[in-house]
């Protein structure tokens, strides 16, 4: 199959459950070690979304998350986008923009009214670029954790 040149060569769909090991491996490039239980608990989880960018023989490279869940102070659902990862090879050819808008108007579909991301640890400057490039603003707001 010959991809046209104007093609990004990947597709973006919703995580089915196959989608786990996959998953599990394009973490563990990272360094992060995850299980391919937690990942079909995921993908069926009904305040989760998992969307996953595919090559043209659907083999995963990249995914991102969204957890959704109905907030009082907000009278409505506020949405967290928890992990977006692109293996090596397939960043800076618009694949995490193209999961990033999917999530967006899932978002939307949602009637999300508040939407943030997750980041681990201070976002270094490209990641800090890349989220403002997509419309998101840094925010100041203080994130406490039980030790």
């Amino acid at each position: 199959m010959v991809t046209p040149s104007n093609s990004p060569g990947f597709k973006v769909r919703a995580a089915r459950r196959g989608d786990a090991a996959p998953l599990v491996a394009l973490l563990a490039e990272e360094g992060i070690t995850a299980d391919a239980h937690t990942v079909t608990w995921i993908i069926s989880h009904p305040e989760m979304e998992l969307v996953v960018a595919a090559d043209a023989l659907d083999k995963a490279v990249g995914f991102i998350t969204l957890s959704h869940r109905p907030i009082l102070k907000l009278g409505g659902r506020s949405g967290v986008i928890d992990e977006l990862l692109v293996t090596k090879s397939w960043r800076r050819r618009g694949v995490g923009r193209e999961l990033l808008k999917k999530v967006v108007e899932r978002a939307k579909v949602l009637s999300v009214k508040r939407l943030e991301v997750q980041s681990h640890g201070a976002p270094d400057e490209g990641l800090v670029a890349f989220f403002k490039a997509c419309g998101f603003d840094l925010s100041s707001a203080g994130v406490f954790r039980l030790k």
